[in-house]
């Protein structure tokens, strides 16, 4: 799908929750999942998407219950994915995917249910752990659900993260087919929007 015009509008998630999304830029489909406390109205994915738009038109959106998407009846991990797809069907039916953190493990579950994803990129993929999990169990299960990604995906760490971070990210990798593990400079919050931009761009491209 090609586009060249900014705008914004709602898709309707699988159980009719309205989903806010922006766009901008022009080229091939890119969506950008936030973590799930943040918006598309961050600086952090506002200067990221202004980067990537001048190659891909680049999707970014409201996760449920955040800016200006609804709630729904309930929040679940089937009604995040039903989110994401909702959007990328407004992108033209299929997209590339970068995601942080809960949103990277979000991107990858996406992936692992549809074919419509084409390529992802994760920046330090974190599932959401609510209280009373057992955090092992969680991250044990979301490792062994990326075997059904079979599209190529990026994973990617901070050379200064926590010890924790850069393993998970770095098994994430070693359960995908097509998985591949790259650091960065810095920690995750930290590295240069332009080099994580400039990251992300040559995988896709």
């Amino acid at each position: 799908m090609e586009s060249s015009a900014n705008a914004s509008g709602i898709a309707l998630s699988a159980d009719g929750t309205r989903i806010a999304w922006s766009r901008q830029g022009s080229g091939p489909p890119l969506v950008i999942v936030d973590p799930l406390l943040a918006d598309r109205s961050s600086s952090s994915t506002r200067v990221l998407a202004d980067l990537l738009s001048e190659n891909h038109t680049v999707y970014t959106y409201d996760r449920r219950g955040m800016g200006e998407s609804g709630m729904g009846e309930e929040y679940t991990a089937e009604s995040d994915v039903d989110d994401l797809l909702a959007v990328v069907q407004v992108a033209g039916g299929s997209a590339a995917l970068y995601g942080f953190a809960s949103g990277a493990f979000l991107a990858l579950r996406a992936a692992e249910e549809s074919a419509v994803i084409t390529r992802v990129v994760a920046l330090e993929p974190s599932p959401a752990i609510d209280d009373g999990d057992d955090e092992l169990l969680v991250l044990q299960t979301e490792l062994e659900g990326l075997a059904g990604v079979e599209v190529p995906v990026l994973i990617l760490a901070g050379s200064s993260s926590a010890d924790e971070s850069r393993d998970l990210a770095r098994r994430a990798a070693e359960a995908l087919d097509e998985g591949e593990f790259q650091l960065l400079e810095g920690t995750a919050a930290s590295v240069p929007d332009a080099e994580l931009a400039d990251t992300i761009e040559s995988f896709l491209s």
